[in-house]
This record gives structure tokens, C-alpha cells and sequence, in this order.
């Protein structure tokens, strides 16, 4: 495969104390659970969130499941658990919703389809009093409970078994997980002297447990979620109702404090979609109090590209989609890849897309086409950026730092117009997406080559935008590409066409100006939001060009 030119990306990692709160994210209240409940569990299926079980106002155990729609902020009632529950614990594997631990040993798996509950093999520990869970290659972690002390196990969904790993260095129960990385993350609880504060972190490679920074807050009775390579840990208990969030990030080793609650709680389970962590339901007061009060919690995402994509028509051989990009650092990175077709709203679309991923040695990294198709199909749809049709096609990978390219063509030689995008879902790591560009060919009308950047975090970020022609090479290359950035309504924000007629000390201020005159480039101090990078041959000229956008700051 041919290397592609970079568009360049800087991702700043967070570094805060923890002595104070530093933001980070933002709360909004959602429609109230349909009955107050506490010691609950909660899971996402297919972009809903799953409530299950838990103490009602009488401090009995319940059945209940309520599914939360965040579409609408509306809630449905479904079809109870076997037997009432509470303390319990719940997870998404391989497309289907489990309910397990708490009173008892039994598990259940949820058919979405018919509404009902069917037993699956029993654990083999208890795991009493909320143990931590985490999914893992769609097999379900359970550690800790009461009734488990420090044990934990792994359900296997495809072979319908439960074994028995590694014991965590600290027993506790009312504790909290998540998955980084493919480790699994163990904070707070009760147990023992350390338990509160207690944070280690399982590595199925080796079955090993290691201790990691202690949470600043002791507490117990908490909830916790993911979200770009952060592990969250919310309220809980001890010493009084907990309202403090505090995010720990592996790459530094180090926890910081984010916004608090809106109203403090405990007897908690978080469920994560993009990047809202939903907080359903707990208790007010130490011991028993619930609440039918339910939020979320969104985090903010570093001030970086949080995507580009790029639009434009699809040919077959050279003239397919071409996108690269490169990560940078020392650790693997979670990207998710679209390609594009019938969900976008042109005449002449691509009607089924194919994605193929490339590394930089030229080796098949993956294939999809039809996203629905995906061995990781689920972790797509958990993702919140899942296609909306399913003859387009995604893929969701986790790679090491490198080179890479991503290659959109038609199923069956067919071409139309095509959208390639690529996602950096944890902004967080230790590494980063770092450049990206995408090359296709530009034709004239909606088959110009159109590149969407989106700018998150607080601030105002500076950044250069080129359009590539001439110094690509070939033939058949874009002789004088002409410019265009436009803002998420379609208002010009700036235009180029020949690099050196304006903002010429600017660009080669940036020490990445174009290598021919004929070529095009802006620089602009840009707020956080969507852009649009439109390439167009001057005079209505046509052929192959690339898009490129390098943050400078």
C-alpha cells in the first residue's frame, strides 16, 4: 500500500492534582427512574441503558428491570428478573445482557427479542454486597463481594462456563470496575483497613494482580465507568454520603478530582455510551435511602481532533477512498474506522461500502464489510458512533503506534459517493492519534473532496488546513487545488487558492507549508466545534488530491 500524507494531531493528557476539582465534565439531570431503588445494577444493550433489581423504599429486594432510552429520556418497564435481587451486578457480553451475583449464586442472560430471563450455569463463588465487573474479549470479570472475599472469575458466554482466576491483593465488596486496555480496573470498598481506598488493576496476559495509586477519597458503595482511557469512580459511602468524582488516569499513575455530583449517593452502578457515564437511582443517606433521581455525567474530551472524515466520490482501483493516519507513543491505541454510504444524504451514494485496514508495512490489519458482521459488534454499538445502515461497514481496533491506512471501496467493484472517518476513542492513553489525512479523487459538484474536522474540549485550538495537488507526483494529480473551511452552519470561515497570495508569513511560520505554489493552505485559531475542509480544482478542474489538517498548539 502507498503511505499516506499526515494530518497532525496533538492529544494532551490530563495532569491535575486531585487537591481540588478541575472540571473535566459536566452533569445533566434525565427523566427519574420509574420507582426509587438502591444497591441496583445497570448495563447498555444496543444504546439503552438496563436497570436491574435493587432495595425499594421498604429496604426489600426487587425484580424489576427498567430499560432507559437516552433518544427520548424515557423509560419502559420489563420483564422481571427470575427472583428478586439486590446488591447484584450486571454486564454486556457478546451482544447479550447478563445479570448475576448478589443473593445467590444463579446468572441469568436476557433474550432482548422475546422480553424473558433464562438461567445459564451458576458462579462458583458468590460475590455477595456488589462485586467489580468488567468485560474483556467478551468474557465478563467478576471480583470481590462479601461472600467472595477476594475471588474472582470469568464467564465464558461461547462455552457457558464460570472459572476461577487470580484473587485480588485486597478483599472487598462494594467495590466498582472498569476495563483499560484490556486490564481490568478494581477500585473502592469495604472489607478490609485498605479496601476504601484500594485500586489494582488484573492482566489476564499473566493472571496477575498489581496495586496502583490509592484513591484520595475512602469509600465504598460506589459506581464507576470508562471513558477515554479514564476510569471514573462516583459518590459512595463512609463517613457519610460521598459526592466526590475522581478520574484515574494509568498513563501517570494519578488521580484527580472532577466535578461532583449533583446529589450525593451510594449503593450505585454506572453504564457508559460515548462519553456519558449514566448514574441511575442509589441511595441519599448512609444505609437506606433511595431515589428515583438519575443523571449523567458528561466528560469532557481533550481539546484535540476528535474525528476527521472525509467525503467525496468513490472509484475503484487508485481512485478508491485512501485515509491514513499515524499513532504515536509507547502504548496500544482504540480507534474505530467507518466507511460510509447509504446513510448519507446525496444522490449516487456508495450502496455498499468496504473497509480494509492497512499497516504501515502494508499488511491486512482487518476487513469488514457490513458492520453488523463484526466479530466485535457490540463494542461498535457501546462506541455510540455505530453505522446506521448496516450495509455500511466499521471496524474497531486497537493498534500499536505505526503507520497506518484505511481503504474504502465498493462491494463488488460498485463506485458512489463514499465517507471515511476515523475516531480516537481514548483520548486519554498513553498514546496518540496523531496525524491523519485522507486522499481521493476530486471530480466537480458533490464530488469534490470534502474533509469534516471536529474540534473538542474547552478551548480555542490553532491549526493549518492544506490542500495537496501537484506535489503528489502523479499524472493524474489535482494541478491548482483550491481551498475552502466552512463552519458546522456553512459560513465561510476562510479561502485559499495558491498558498502564497495571503497568510503567507503564517503558513511558513508553521514550518509545514505546501511544497508547490499551486497548492492551498489557511491557518486559523479555531472554538471547539465541526469544520469543513471543501478541496475543488480551480477552473473546475479534476484529479487526485489530499486533505490535511495539522494542529499547531
Amino acid at each position: 500500500m502507498k503511505r499516506i500524507a499526515a494530518v497532525s494531531v496533538i492529544v494532551f493528557l490530563h495532569c491535575a492534582t486531585v487537591m481540588a476539582q478541575s472540571g473535566g465534565g459536566h452533569w445533566v439531570a434525565l427523566a427519574d427512574v420509574p420507582a426509587a431503588r438502591q444497591e441496583i445494577s445497570s448495563a447498555v444493550l444496543n444504546g439503552k441503558i438496563y436497570v436491574m433489581a435493587g432495595y425499594d423504599e421498604n429496604v426489600r429486594s426487587t425484580a424489576d428491570v427498567y430499560v432507559y432510552n437516552p433518544a427520548t429520556d424515557t423509560w419502559k418497564t420489563l420483564q422481571p428478573l427470575p427472583g428478586p435481587n439486590n446488591h447484584n451486578a450486571a454486564a454486556v457480553a457478546a451482544g447479550k445482557l447478563y445479570s448475576f451475583a448478589g443473593i445467590g449464586k444463579a446468572a441469568f442472560v436476557y433474550d432482548e427479542a422475546n422480553d424473558s430471563w433464562t438461567k445459564i450455569a451458576s458462579m462458583n463463588l458468590g460475590h455477595s454486597n456488589t462485586p467489580a465487573v468488567g468485560v474483556i474479549d467478551d468474557k465478563i470479570y467478576v471480583a470481590g463481594g462479601e461472600s467472595a472475599n477476594n475471588g474472582m472469575e470469568v464467564y465464558d458466554p461461547a462455552n457457558n462456563t464460570w472459572t476461577v482466576l487470580a484473587p485480588m491483593k485486597v478483599p472487598r465488596n462494594h467495590c466498582a470496575g472498569g476495563v483499560i486496555d484490556g486490564k481490568f480496573y478494581v477500585a473502592a470498598g469495604r472489607g478490609v483497613s485498605t479496601s476504601d481506598t484500594a485500586l489494582e488493576v488484573y492482566d489476564p496476559a499473566n493472571n496477575s494482580w498489581t496495586t496502583l495509586a490509592s484513591m484520595p477519597t475512602p469509600r465504598s458503595g460506589v459506581a464507576g465507568g470508562v471513558v477515554n482511557g479514564e476510569f471514573y469512580v462516583f459518590g459512595g459511602e463512609g463517613g457519610g454520603v460521598h459526592k466526590e468524582v475522581e478520574a484515574y488516569n494509568p498513563v501517570t499513575n494519578s488521580w484527580r478530582r472532577v466535578q461532583d455530583m449533583q446529589m450525593p449517593r451510594h449503593g450505585i452502578f454506572a453504564s457508559v455510551i460515548g462519553n456519558r457515564i449514566y448514574v441511575p437511582a442509589g441511595a441519599l443517606a448512609e444505609n437506606y435511602f433511595p431515589t428515583e433521581f438519575n443523571d449523567v455525567f458528561v466528560v469532557d474530551i481533550p481539546g484535540v481532533f476528535a474525528n476527521i472524515s472525509t467525503r467525496m466520490h468513490v472509484g475503484s482501483g487508485d481512485n478508491a477512498l485512501i485515509g491514513g493516519f499515524i499513532v504515536t507513543g509507547n502504548g496500544k491505541k482504540r480507534v474505530l474506522l467507518r466507511a460510509l454510504g447509504p446513510s448519507v444524504p446525496l444522490p449516487g451514494t456508495l450502496a455498499n461500502p468496504r473497509l480494509e485496514l492497512y499497516d504501515g508495512s502494508g499488511h491486512l490489519v482487518a476487513v469488514n464489510d457490513n458492520w453488523q458482521d463484526a466479530p466485535n459488534k457490540q463494542q461498535i454499538i457501546d462506541s455510540s458512533i455505530a453505522p446506521q445502515n448496516d450495509l455500511e461497514s466499521a471496524i474497531l481496533a486497537t493498534v500499536t503506534p505505526g503507520n497506518y491506512t484505511a481503504v474504502v471501496s465498493g462491494s463488488g467493484g460498485t463506485t458512489g459517493t463514499g465517507l471515511v472517518e476515523v475516531y480516537d476513542l481514548e483520548a486519554g492513553s498513553e498514546s496518540s492519534l496523531a496525524n491523519i489525512s485522507t486522499r481521493g479523487f476530486v471530480q466537480t459538484g458533490n464530488d469534490v473532496l470534502i474533509g469534516g474536522l471536529i474540534l473538542n474540549g474547552a478551548f480555542p485550538r490553532k491549526l493549518i488546513v492544506r490542500a495537496i495537488g501537484p506535489s503528489l507526483g502523479r499524472p493524474d494529480a489535482l494541478a491548482d487545488p483550491r481551498l475552502e473551511l466552512r463552519n458546522a452552519n456553512g459560513g465561510l470561515v476562510a479561502e485559499n487558492n495558491n498558498w502564497r497570495t495571503n497568510q503567507e508569513a503564517d503558513i511558513i511560520a508553521t514550518t509545514i507549508p505546501p511544497s508547490h505554489d499551486l497548492e492551498s493552505a489557511v491557518v486559523q485559531t479555531l472554538p471547539p466545534a465541526a469544520y469543513t475542509a471543501i478541496v475543488q480544482g480551480a477552473n473546475a478542474g479534476t484529479g487526485l488530491a489530499l486533505v490535511e489538517a495539522y494542529a499547531l498548539d
